[in-house]
This record gives structure tokens, sequence and C-alpha cells, in this order.
């Protein structure tokens, strides 16, 4: 992971732009201690990014789980997510000794040229519906969540590209049904690509990459100077994305205890 100082611009920035997607989508946040932030969302409690403390100063381990049972007594479940650079690392070694749920995003920043040009005349606007169909059916695959947990995280996503704007893209088969995904939120300085998916049955032929691809495209166009994606550290997908141009800033850790 680069440690340079453009590296770390760039990470700041882009946990900034997420963070105030974050508090604007949700539908109450407040701070409970230094560089600690409550944010809750009760009226879509299954959406577990929507109900947490958000950490972006260091914090002990003792300290976190005493705060996350203190704001969130009865939901079921605690989610902890971390931006502190320095301190993840070692609360991550905490958290798996205690046998908490842990996820580690990786921030991955526009940099590079892509190691080869694709078309990107497959990739379409897409409409709101039937993007959040797929989205349904990308949460409810195995192991997926419970019909009601599905429909919170669908009526989230919504939430989130109403009150941000989120551009649609999508591809489609030769019957005209859509069969790969992908959002660009942007606000004409930072743009995010999120939400990458294709269905199963047409994974292999290349529509991730040009839907990425495609976003790109239009940050570009929009005049955004930073472009960004967040992939899981342990999956395949980030090699895809550093392929395209994207390189590792940093990362944030999410804890979950059911």
């Amino acid at each position: 992971m680069p440690h340079n100082k453009r590296a770390a611009e760039s990470l700041a920035r882009a946990l900034e732009f997420m963070r105030a997607v974050l508090l604007s989508t949700a539908d109450h946040t407040r701070p409970v201690a230094a560089g600690v932030l409550v944010v809750s969302t009760p009226s879509l409690p299954a959406v577990w990014s929507a109900n947490q403390l958000l950490v972006t100063e260091r914090l002990d381990f003792d300290d976190l789980v005493r705060l996350a049972d203190e704001e969130f007594p009865g939901l079921g479940y605690v989610e902890i997510a971390v931006e502190h650079q320095e301190s993840g690392p070692t609360l991550e070694s905490a958290f798996r000794a205690a046998s908490w749920k842990v996820e580690r995003d990786v921030m991955m920043v526009l940099s590079q040229l892509p190691d080869r040009t694709v078309d990107t005349g497959i990739v379409v606007e897409a409409g709101e519906d039937e993007l959040m169909e797929l989205m349904a059916r990308w949460y409810s695959e195995d192991p997926g969540p419970t019909p009601t947990e599905c429909r919170e995280l669908v009526d989230y996503n919504r939430r989130e590209a109403g009150v941000h704007g989120d551009r649609m893209l999508g591809v489609r088969s030769s019957d005209g049904q859509l069969v790969a995904i992908s959002k660009l939120r942007s606000d004409r300085s930072t743009a995010q690509v999120e939400d990458v998916y294709t269905v199963p049955e047409a994974r292999g032929r290349g529509f991730a990459r040009a839907l990425v691809s495609r976003a790109v495209e239009l940050a570009c166009a929009d005049g955004a100077g930073l472009t960004f994606i967040v992939a899981d550290d342990n999956d395949w997908p980030q090699l895809l994305y550093a392929r395209i141009g994207f390189r590792p800033v940093g990362h944030v850790w999410h804890f979950h205890r059911s």
C-alpha cells in the first residue's frame, strides 16, 4: 500500500466523499466521542451500513465495543466501521480474536491508464426499477439475506440513488434483459464507481470491465478530478480494477457481531 502524500490525500478525499453520502442518507447521525459518529437509520434496521459506529480516530477495542453496546441496544447486531489507517490492523486482530466477523475494503483511486481499451458502446443507461431488481437478485445470492433484509437493502440503495443523483448503468442481453449493472455517483469534483454486478449466467464476457470503463469516461466528462472504487480486499474484482487503472490507497475495516 503506498504511503506517499498524494495517496494519503486521495484516500482522505475519497473517505470524505463516502462519509458525506452516508450522513446525508441515514436517518440520524451524531458524535458520541472524539472521532466516533453514531449513524442510525431506524426506518431500515437491517441495513448494517446505515446503523453503525463510524470511527475516524484511534480508539482501542474495549472502548469501541463499549460504545457500540451502549448505542445499539436491542438492535440484534453491532456494526463498526473504522477508517483510521494506523489502528485498523491492530483492531482487526483484536476483533478476530473475539470472534467478530471482519471485512476489509480496499480503497482504489484511478491513477493510471488501463492496460487496454475496450468497447464501452454496450453500456446503456438503465432504469431504476430494473437496476434495483437486479440488485435484489445480487443480495439474494447464497448466503443471502432474508426477504425482509433484501427489501431493506434495495430500499436503501433506492434512497441513496435519489438523494445523490446516481447514474445507473447496465448491459443488456440480446433479448433486452439487463444482465450487468453499475452505478456512478459524482459531485463533478469527486466520483465513485460502485455496485458492479453481473448475473452468473452472463459472466466472463467482459461486461464488468465495460461498465467500469464507461463509468470512468462519464466521471472524466463530468470534470471529476478524483475517481475511486471500493473493493473487497479478499476478492478478485480488485485485480480487474487494477487493470483498468485503479490503485490502492488505503482500507476501511468493518467489524460485525450478530
